[in-house]
């Protein structure tokens, strides 16, 4: 139990160092390829229109929060 309270902590540490992408939208910890990364919730969605272009300007966010070897353990 204290080790899920540890990462807990840590995932929500880190969305209160980074709570808002570039573009705006909120950052959210994501799974991929076993390694858990903070990005912008924004980040995979396809928009389109005035908004989305003004937003592409900006890039989105990602920042990796554990690597596959310290997720896995």
């Amino acid at each position: 139990m204290t080790h899920s309270r540890s990462y807990v902590t840590f995932i929500e540490n880190a969305i209160d160092r980074n709570p808002f992408c570039a573009c705006g939208s909120p950052m959210t910890p994501v799974e991929h390829d076993g390694a858990l990364w903070l990005e912008c919730a924004t980040h995979d969605e396809v928009r389109r229109g005035l908004v989305a272009r003004v937003s592409a300007l900006f890039g989105h966010d990602r920042q990796l929060l554990l690597a596959r070897e310290e997720y896995a353990a």
